[in-house]
């Protein structure tokens, strides 16, 4: 007779997951508490038996062959249609799902179940929906208490942390368990996200939690980003209204408390979306007013204009309330707000019966802000209605008078009294250019390992995030090994024994090996144990290879090192380990000197030594620029193939790749992919290393594999840079480390800029900036076509980026800044049938201010066309401003202010 965890485990070894919930359902209390004693320890039994079986099923053999055949046609592995139906097919690790339902179905408490079927050890990368394990875990949960099954359902909806769109196994079963069980959903904002991207749209009338989730849809956190570009959802939500299913109130007072709170104009769009759906009635509008109204002045530009259309449809306001909502409007950046606010305060102004003084602050507002337009406008309504204004009135716009450009300020002060400001002399303080800064040289690389017992010290710190110490262990081993000496070899072997053993027979059969570590302990199992691979594999046939990650599997920054491992332990096992590494970097961000690479492969000449060839392309990809006479001449001497590979890029490098950016999305997130198109000798050098992934990809490791190669590493990096999920970001650090590394900046590099640029002259982006100005990398006018595409895909961020331009151009950059707005202008300004707006007039301000410090010639088609309108707006008398330093015949010295035209 079996007892009750023979029988659990005789399912779980024939990986039969309704099996086992049909068991443990069935079970007492006590056959429970046997089962769930015996399941942790059988656990590493489990994953063991199932790898095996994996491997009885040829399993990898068959994804291995797949690889291949995508690498041959230069494809990623999941663009090939066998690859996308492989995991349906064959599924590995099928023991997990058995272990999670029989867990959740024996342990005692349901904090402990939690923590059972969140265990690392039942993770995936891939989860097919053919083995979600929700039925059976909802199945085999059924017989314990209610009370028990509501707490575990609220345990585990507290668990859920960023909830990605398309939602995995944790979301599934925690939504089913509180839907079934009936337990109060948990405040919890990842419950929230995980409910929405689990939801259908369409099917929200029956879903039990609708009721409850609604109003969280407007109090959560990222609500908003993750529907910002949805249209089904504010549809399905207004229908639910008109049905009477969800009531409109709760949506429309929802919708304005998500306004109050304020945030980005992406992120209220959906609220916007669904408050237009809604479309209230007057009667709804009324009783809050003063929301609205509040709203005009610092809201998103959507969310003001839906302000502004919910007013109107209100009707009458009170003089004091239209007063001030008149005067936020006015202090708004945007033209059309700005221009609202104008035709609001004329009809005002109009009406015999109101007290004048009321709108005084707003008029005074409209005299003072920046849009010449609106300035104009302003004066004459001053000026028409000056009659009706009482003292205080009059004494408020006399207080501007002087804050007026000179003619405007003269007109009004006929009327109203007041010293006007003087014109400005033609010749004011002259622009003082300043030098850049010094750019410090990047940090050397810490001392080599000079013995086995600093190995053995690194060998505890090899890791995928830590570049630097993999590096230098690997250089380390490779002279420590290489040494003629057979006495030091021998005591290399003895000191890295304990990491030897970390390398059992056993390890020699799994594939892939992901780890450097496993590299390394296998190298110092071949050092100690001559032979061991080959005993290994009797039959003869050496697998290396077959351990190597596929191309695609993960990020170039993780894969390069592995590669490097496996490369050089195919060379210790084949008896050619060179006795020194060529492409072990000399700087911190990973460049290698000229002078030191040459220095090296004359020392491989001299014995003969023949470069491992991927130890090679890893020198080429990190070789700096920098070249002398006479390191060139040294190089030039060499006469090896790898040498001729390294005189001719140090002398003659062929043309860098052409790197091409789209933007694009993934299960509706963002994602900037590249492209990389180059010639036949770049291909070799980096062709395979840089197929499409679909992984996230650390800029700083990315860049210790391309130091020498910025370019490509900023375009792979900035891949995640607009992202909403919890995935590696390039930061400000990284955009640090891209400056001092070396190569030609591009679309990639230059994008990242653009994205710290818009946070402001504090944002971190300035001094990078100011550096690439002083090395003489920084493509302006790439700059300024991607600050224009940023600016245009996120409507705001204008004044930031100016500011942080004006900064950089008076610390010493006034001619590169000039390069950007050459770039950003054509992209930003209006065209022939647009009306300009305030955002524009200030950019075209400082282009011309910019100009003249630079001393800048050459006409720009888009400023002519301004400049020639007839209608005189601050805009156009801006572009006639810069066009004429542009065509100016006799160019001024840098830095030289000319006459500006002061007229208004």
């Amino acid at each position: 007779m079996t007892n009750a965890w023979d029988e659990v485990r005789a399912a779980i070894d024939g990986e039969d997951a309704a099996a086992v919930a049909a068991l443990v359902a069935g079970f007492d209390e006590e056959r429970r508490r046997e089962v769930a004693r015996e399941l942790p320890g059988y656990l590493p039994v489990a994953r063991a038996a199932g790898r095996r079986r994996d491997e009885e099923r040829e399993r990898q053999a068959r994804w291995m062959e797949l690889q291949r055949q995508a690498e041959r046609i230069g494809r990623p592995v999941y663009a090939l249609a066998e690859a996308r139906t492989f995991y349906t097919e064959w599924v590995g690790d099928l023991w997990i799902e058995p272990m999670r339902v029989a867990g959740a179905g024996t342990i005692a408490g349901a904090a402990a179940v939690v923590t059972w079927l969140n265990k690392r050890d039942f993770a995936r990368f891939w989860e097919p929906d053919e083995i979600d394990d929700t039925a059976p875990i909802l199945q085999a949960v059924a017989a314990r208490p209610a009370a028990w099954q509501r707490d575990l359902a609220v345990r585990m909806a507290l668990r859920l942390r960023a909830a990605r769109p398309e939602p995995d196994r944790r979301v599934r079963l925690t939504l089913e368990l509180l839907r079934r069980t009936g337990a109060e959903p948990p405040e919890h904002d990842p419950l929230t996200l995980a409910w929405i991207a689990a939801s259908r749209p369409g099917e929200l009338d029956g879903d039990p939690l609708l009721d409850v989730m609604v109003p969280r849809l407007f109090a959560a956190e990222g609500v908003g980003r993750l529907l910002r570009a949805d249209r089904e959802w504010p549809a399905a939500l207004a229908a639910l209204a008109r049905s009477e299913r969800i009531a409109r109130a709760t949506l429309l007072d929802g919708c304005r408390a998500r306004f109050l709170r304020g945030g980005e104009a992406a992120d209220q769009r959906f609220f916007v979306r669904l408050y237009e759906l809604l479309d209230p009635a007057p009667d709804e509008v009324a009783p809050h007013l003063g929301d609205h109204l509040a709203l005009l002045a610092f809201a998103p530009a959507n969310v003001a204009d839906l302000a502004l259309k919910q007013v109107r449809r209100a009707g009458a306001v009170p003089p004091e309330r239209a007063g001030e909502a008149v005067e936020g409007l006015l202090f708004r950046g945007e033209g059309r707000l700005v221009r609202a606010g104008l035709a609001w305060l004329d009809r005002l102004l109009k009406d015999p019966a109101g007290d004048l003084d009321a709108y005084a602050p707003a008029l005074a507002a409209a005299l003072v802000c920046e849009s010449g337009d609106a300035r104009d406008r302003a004066v004459k309504l001053a000026v028409k209605h000056a009659p009706r204004f009482g003292p205080l009135g009059a004494e408020t716009i006399r207080e501007v008078v002087a804050l007026l450009p000179a003619g405007r300020g003269a007109e009004l002060a006929e009327v109203f009294g007041g010293e006007p400001a003087l014109a400005p002399a033609p010749e004011s303080v002259r622009f003082a250019p300043v030098p850049l800064p010094d750019v410090p040289p990047p940090t050397p690389m810490p001392p080599r390992v000079e013995g086995p017992e600093t190995l053995v010290r690194l060998s505890l710190q090899l890791s995928e995030f830590d570049w630097m110490s993999s590096e230098r262990w690997l250089d380390g081993f490779v002279r420590l090994a290489g040494c003629p000496d057979g006495a030091e070899r021998a005591r290399l072997a003895a000191t890295l024994a304990p990491l030897a053993a970390r390398c059992p027979d056993r390890q020699f059969r799994r594939r892939p090996w992901w780890g450097t570590g496993d590299w390394a302990a296998a190298m110092a199992r071949e050092l100690a144990e001559p032979g061991a691979e080959r005993r290994a594999h009797p039959e003869g046939r050496l697998t290396v290879a077959e351990r190597v990650p596929g191309m695609t599997h993960a990020g170039l920054g993780k894969l390069m090192p592995l590669f490097r491992y496996a490369e050089v332990y195919q060379a210790l096992v084949e008896g050619r380990l060179p006795p020194y590494l060529l492409g072990t970097p000399t700087r911190a961000n990973g460049l290698l000197d000229a002078e030191t690479l040459v220095e090296r492969l004359e020392g491989y000449e001299r014995d003969g030594v023949a470069a491992l060839p991927l130890d090679l392309r890893q020198a080429l990809l990190r070789l700096g620029r920098t070249v002398t006479d006479e390191v060139a001449e040294r190089a030039a001497r060499l006469n090896g193939e790898a040498g001729r590979t390294v005189a001719r890029w140090l002398t003659d490098r062929p043309e860098e790749p052409r790197v091409v950016l789209t933007w694009g999305t993934h299960q509706g997130d963002t994602r900037i992919a590249s492209e990389f198109v180059s010639g036949p000798e770049y291909r070799e050098v980096l062709g395979d290393l840089l197929v499409p992934r679909t992984h996230d990809e650390s800029c700083e490791r990315l860049l210790a594999v391309l130091a020498g190669h910025r370019e490509p590493a900023a375009a792979r990096s900035v891949y995640t840079l607009r992202t909403n999920w919890p995935l590696n970001k390039p930061s400000l650090e990284d955009l640090r480390l891209l400056v001092s590394a070396d190569g030609p900046a591009g679309p990639g590099l230059c994008l990242l800029l653009a994205h710290f640029l818009l946070q402001g002259p504090d944002g971190g982006a300035v001094l990078p900036l100011l550096q690439l100005a002083a090395t003489g990398d920084l493509p302006g006018e790439e700059l300024g076509r991607r600050l224009a595409d940023l600016l245009r895909r996120d409507g705001n961020g204008h004044g930031e980026a100016l500011a942080a331009l004006r900064a950089a151009a008076e610390q010493g950059a006034q001619r590169e800044v000039w390069q950007v707005m050459r770039g950003l202008l054509p992209a930003c300004l209006p065209g022939p049938d647009e009306r300009s707006t305030t955002a524009q007039t200030r950019l075209m301000r400082f282009a011309a201010d910019v100009a003249e410090w630079a001393g800048a010639r050459g006409e720009l088609a888009v400023v002519a066309r301004l400049a020639a309108r007839t209608r005189g707006s601050e805009l156009v008398r801006q572009a006639r401003r810069l066009h004429a330093l542009l065509t100016t015949e006799t160019p001024p010295k840098a830095g030289d202010r000319l006459p500006v035209d002061t007229s208004v």
